[in-house]
């Protein structure tokens, strides 16, 4: 689909400006599952998740969330999903107009490759993709973000969000350390 041509590929520095337009605004989907929209959020978007945290309880899935948290899960703070089979039906109740414009988004952008394949599918035609996702993202991208965490790092869980927030920590004492003696530095 972007090889083709058929959907705009739009940087998320340009997200803004196409989401404020006066003439014709772009509607921003976000795809993200929940507990990643709950890190932060853009305000003005719409949030349907394309996949659904899996609750099924039986051995089989059971055996499949043990393997998943060994392959990754623990270090990425990422939950079993599967997909949100009402997914479709659930953007249709939100944005019913098929010809809006809709921009769609997620954390690293695979997400929402497939969740505009399937608007396409279902007839959507205005569709385009926020290229790399809000991992992407620069502060002022979007308008109004929202929950306390950098839009670009709601994607990061687990251990690595430990490491995450001590690699800022040493960053800020490291910045202030060396500012401070700049200053003494200084000649007078």
């Amino acid at each position: 689909m972007l090889r083709s041509g058929d959907i705009p590929t739009i940087p998320p520095q340009n997200a803004k400006s196409l989401l404020t337009d006066d003439k014709s605004p772009y509607k921003l989907l976000d795809v993200r599952p929940q507990w990643e929209r709950e890190k932060a959020y853009v305000v003005e978007s719409i949030h349907v998740p394309l996949f659904v945290e899996d609750e099924a309880t039986d051995a089989v899935t059971l055996l499949k969330k043990q393997i998943q948290f060994g392959f990754g899960g623990a270090w990425l703070g990422q939950k079993f999903t599967k997909q949100n089979m009402d997914f479709v039906e659930q953007v249709r109740q939100a944005i019913p107009n098929k010809n809006d414009k809709i921009m769609v988004a997620c954390g690293e952008g695979m997400r929402s490759m497939m969740a505009i394949k399937e608007l396409r599918k279902a007839g959507y035609t205005e569709l385009a993709w926020v290229g790399g996702g809000f991992n992407n993202v620069r502060d002022g991208d979007f308008v109004t973000v929202e929950n306390g965490t950098k839009l670009q790092w709601a994607t990061v869980g687990g251990a690595s969000e430990l490491f995450l927030k001590f690699a800022v920590f040493l960053s800020a004492v490291t910045t202030s350390i060396t500012g401070s003696l700049a200053v003494k530095d200084e000649p007078k």
